[in-house]
């Protein structure tokens, strides 16, 4: 069947089950993952890119339809190029197909396994896209590789919420090599694993990794981490990794070099999970583009996050559930707690969950403050 999507008009075998049974890969459910990657890459482009040619790697491509996007929607003056690469045959021809269907020619396409594929690239990619089928781990170590060791951009999908969110801790143990958190703001620590991992993996090269953009929707997590490079800069990694413990919607930090005490998460990342200016850059193309509502309300919320450098959050319902009170209107407590002096925002994967810089106390107070009003 002939579908669209974006700028590009692509063809799938009829039946999808979205699974790895499937002829060749492509699931429709990651349209606005892919929305928000043109936006994202777009602000990275023009925010930190400065040179004539800008390559990127879509190593486990599938249908080809993340990098098709990528070469035919990405706007630069200079040389733009895009690597697909699938180890299925029959995925490899349906990208060279589906390429000549929209008349584009800025590409190169592969039929290796990943991990080959990358290691032929050494440090040759501006940006490396892992999107698989589950957890990007056994690539990270390749992906590192590929990518430039300064301003690249290396973007990770991990569908293996079950071992990410904690409820399959030793299958997130094994692959990411941390215990996770299990809770309502599991997803937030999904990508907080993600990206220390990712970040531990790249220090053996002397490759300092930091988040600059990263979201928590549907079935899946998504982050995208900047290179630089340098032993002092990798060294200073480890001061943003730490572990931490729920104490009643209370989140207790220790420092990665405290060592791991039972009961806590981690190691994971526990600075900010934003560069404020390039999240408020896709935002702008977003909007330009007419990108879905969908993807506007994930970007308007995040752009909200990006300014409260918070671990987790507060989540109203399991507050009100301890307090045994109603909960108020979400934008009521906001609004009281800035009326405090505070920052707040809601989470864009919780919409019960508030990020801000006040402690619990005062969200409790805000809570009734806004129940004596009405």
């Amino acid at each position: 069947m002939i579908l669209k999507e974006g700028e590009v008009v692509f063809e799938v075998p009829d039946k999808l089950t979205v699974t790895k049974k499937d002829e060749v890969f492509y699931n429709p459910r990651m349209k606005t993952c892919r929305d928000i990657s043109i936006a994202v890459i777009q602000a990275f482009l023009n925010l930190y890119h400065k040179k004539d040619k800008f390559y990127i790697a879509d190593a486990l491509a599938g249908s080809g339809i993340r990098g098709l996007r990528y070469a035919k929607e990405l706007e630069f003056n200079g040389d733009l190029k895009v690597f697909l690469n699938d180890i299925n045959p029959k995925a490899y021809e349906k990208i060279i197909n589906n390429a000549k269907l929209n008349k584009i020619k800025n590409i190169e396409v592969f039929n290796e396994d990943a991990n080959t594929f990358l290691s032929k690239h050494f440090r040759f990619f501006n940006v490396v896209d892992l999107d698989p089928f589950g957890s990007p781990a056994p690539y990270i170590d390749q992906a590192v590789r590929a990518v430039i060791t300064r301003n690249g951009l290396l973007c990770l999908t991990a569908t293996d919420t079950a071992a990410l969110c904690g409820r399959a801790k030793k299958s997130c143990l094994r692959k990411y090599l941390a215990y996770p958190l299990f809770g309502r703001d599991c997803h937030e620590f999904a990508l907080r694993i993600l990206v220390g991992y990712a970040m531990r993996m790249a220090t053996k090269y002397e490759i300092a990794l930091k988040p600059v953009f990263c979201h928590a929707t549907d079935h899946y997590v998504r982050v995208y981490l900047i290179t630089d490079r340098g032993a002092k800069r990798a060294d200073k990694v480890f001061d943003m990794l730490g572990y931490v413990k729920d104490v009643n919607g209370v989140k207790l930090i220790k420092r990665f070099e405290e060592g791991y005490e039972k009961g806590f998460a981690g190691p994971l990342y526990i600075d900010n999970l934003y560069d404020k200016a390039l999240v408020e850059g896709a935002l702008k193309i977003a909007e330009k583009r007419g990108l879905s509502e969908r993807v506007l309300k994930i970007l308007n919320a995040i752009k909200g996050e990006a300014d409260v450098n918070q671990v987790g959050c507060y989540d109203t319902h399991q507050i009100g559930k301890m307090l045994k009170i109603s909960v108020p209107p979400m934008q009521d407590i906001i609004t009281q707690l800035k009326e405090m002096g505070f920052k707040a925002t809601v989470t864009h994967y919780n919409p019960k969950g508030i990020k801000t810089d006040a402690t619990l106390k005062n969200v409790i107070e805000a809570m009734y403050r806004c129940n004596d009003i009405r």
